[in-house]
């Protein structure tokens, strides 16, 4: 539904506060920008506790332009998490690991050569093809290594993320659609419906209607969460890594 139906919805279906006069002011007691607030709200929410919209390769959320000698990238502030990130010119992603691991040269119990040799190698930055990325570098910062030169300047990263919406509804665009997808489209109308009738100036038996209709928003985004961590679940087979497992083959 564009934004238009969803406030029609909302006001016909769950307010019932929209009478049409001949003359004088409208009759409703929630305006129409309330309720867009509320839709937007209802939008942030499904996104950010069930990962509603999860997109790969989509700016400006889902890609980053390397630029030379740059290893420190702001992340799109819409991102909720960064699943992986695969450069234009190749089909595989990157190595993912912590950014302590990209910056720190010292191997884990090593020895004083091995130790003095990482040392001495960190001395000089590493440049190159990028081979890894670490996503908490800083709050909403992504850090490629190794640092990109000039043959990386301008090679894309597309990332496949999970965010919030990148443009929320307002009232200059009525047919506008939610980022959302459509089916949870009506769990927003209630949302924004049991918002209003959850008001300070609203009567007690409406607001017992209002904490209903929120309770069961709460439900909707359990269920859609639960939906897309099914969708997630990879099938499982048995790896048999060990050498003794060949035998007699």
């Amino acid at each position: 539904m564009n934004l238009e139906e969803l406030l029609e919805y909302t006001a016909e279906q769950y307010l019932d506060d929209r009478v049409d006069l001949i003359e004088g002011d409208p009759d409703e007691l929630w305006s129409d920008s309330f309720l867009v607030h509320q839709l937007n709200e209802a939008q942030r929410i499904l996104a950010r506790r069930a990962w509603a919209i999860i997109e790969y390769g989509v700016a400006p959320a889902g890609v980053v332009t390397l630029v030379t000698g740059k290893s420190l990238y702001r992340l799109h502030d819409s991102i909720l998490k960064v699943y992986d990130a695969t450069p234009t010119t190749q089909t595989t992603p990157l190595g993912r690991t912590d950014d302590i691991v990209l910056r720190n040269p010292y191997p884990k119990n090593s020895d004083a050569f091995s130790t003095g040799e990482a040392a001495a190698l960190a001395g000089t930055a590493n440049t190159g093809v990028p081979i890894a990325i670490a996503t908490d570098a800083a709050s909403k910062s992504l850090r490629v290594y190794p640092v990109p030169t000039s043959t990386q300047n301008g090679l894309q990263l597309l990332f496949k993320v999970a965010r919030y919406p990148v443009t929320y509804l307002t009232m200059s665009d009525l047919l506008a659609c939610p980022e959302i997808p459509d089916e949870w489209h009506i769990a927003m109308c209630e949302f924004a419906a049991g918002k209003a009738l959850t008001l300070p100036n609203v009567d007690s038996d409406n607001k017992v209607d209002g904490r209903k209709l929120l309770e069961k928003f709460d439900e909707t985004v359990r269920e859609a969460r639960r939906d897309r961590q099914r969708r997630e679940i990879n099938d499982s087979r048995w790896g048999f890594s060990s050498q003794t497992s060949l035998l007699g083959y």
